[in-house]
């Protein structure tokens, strides 16, 4: 007992030293290189649950979403289980997220599958026509992937996984296309004292996306090749524990700096309260965001037979860019 005391007190010691850094310090590491990636619709966090509480998910990643966030959490997994999560995101661009999670034991393991798509259509514009053509077109990017992860000690949880990435940038009207394949890695490590882990996750990584085909110049009309850009790599690491648990509630906090290679690094905090394992409420904040720092949501499971299912929304507080809305359906069987 004295030694699960003094694990908490360490982890709350740890989290309101690190949550008190944005106030002692600036991050601007990698601001110099904002809108230097391709393929930024990765940056879109994945499933209302992680949303809610304020995208703070890289050490808690113990559901479907965790092949976004941090395949390791894959580990944790013993059931089969799929989540398929909708997001709203301002101009009329929507993003589906659909993620499976299947448990192996001869492979000592869980594999994972996702498949993504983000879309929107937009009105063609020309200098001549700048309220329309009359035409429309389609900007779509897609994304699917595997994943891997297990249990490699009794503290340790380590997951990898591979995605391909695919961009259409309105190939209706001339626009090219890209694409490549991109890596993540993840561990979430248990450190013996309570329920304190700690997690660290790459994502995104791969080469650079470069549109196929040419353009003519504007000014020129030289014939070129397009540019290439760099993936939206995100390094993540954080802390997660649970200072309530018992068989009425439970109380998760989580605590995560990311360092985008093409932004500045930034702390999210997040908190969530489960009920009787039906009721969830959650809350988290991003420190450093610009518009989208507030976040809240609920969630409710039920079990229907041998099935156990979950709803779960979150709110986004976008500011300018209006309200962000997420719902996340998740299914165990």
């Amino acid at each position: 007992m004295t030694s699960r005391r003094s694990g908490l007190v360490l982890a709350f010691a740890l989290t309101l030293a690190l949550a008190a850094t944005p106030a002692r310090a600036q991050f601007t590491l990698g601001d110099q290189r904002v809108g230097t990636s391709s393929g930024s619709f990765l940056k879109i966090g994945v499933g209302a649950r992680a949303m809610g509480l304020g995208g703070s998910f890289v050490a808690v990643a113990n559901d479907p979403t965790a092949i976004y966030w941090n395949p390791a959490g894959l580990a944790s997994m013993q059931r089969q289980e799929v989540a398929f999560s909708h997001v709203d995101w301002p101009a009329d661009i929507r993003f589906e997220h659909l993620g499976y999670v299947l448990p192996v034991k001869k492979l000592g393991g869980s594999l994972a599958f996702q498949v993504g798509s983000l879309s929107t259509e937009i009105d063609e514009t020309t200098e001549l026509q700048p309220f329309g053509t009359g035409r429309t077109f389609f900007f779509t990017d897609f994304i699917a992937g595997a994943a891997y992860a297990r249990r490699w000690t009794d503290k340790l949880l380590v997951g990898f996984g591979a995605k391909y990435l695919h961009e259409d940038l309105g190939s209706d009207v001339g626009g090219p296309t890209t694409g490549s394949f991109l890596v993540d890695l993840g561990s979430i490590y248990y450190l013996g004292y309570g329920s304190v882990r700690i997690a660290v996750s790459l994502t995104n990584f791969g080469p650079e996306l470069q549109p196929s085909g040419q353009f003519t110049s504007p000014t020129d009309g030289s014939v070129r090749d397009y540019d290439g850009f760099d993936a939206p790599t995100m390094f993540r690491y954080g802390v997660a524990f649970e200072p309530i648990e018992n068989a009425r509630m439970r109380l998760t906090t989580s605590l995560e700096a990311s360092q985008p290679a093409d932004d500045a690094q930034s702390i999210k905090a997040g908190v969530e309260w489960t009920y009787m394992r039906s009721l969830a409420l959650r809350t988290g904040y991003d420190f450093n965001a610009d518009e989208l720092k507030f976040s809240g949501g609920a969630g409710f499971s039920a079990t229907f037979g041998g099935l156990q299912g979950a709803l779960d929304y979150a709110y986004t507080d976008g500011h300018s860019l209006g309200g962000i809305n997420r719902l996340t359906l998740d299914v165990k069987f």
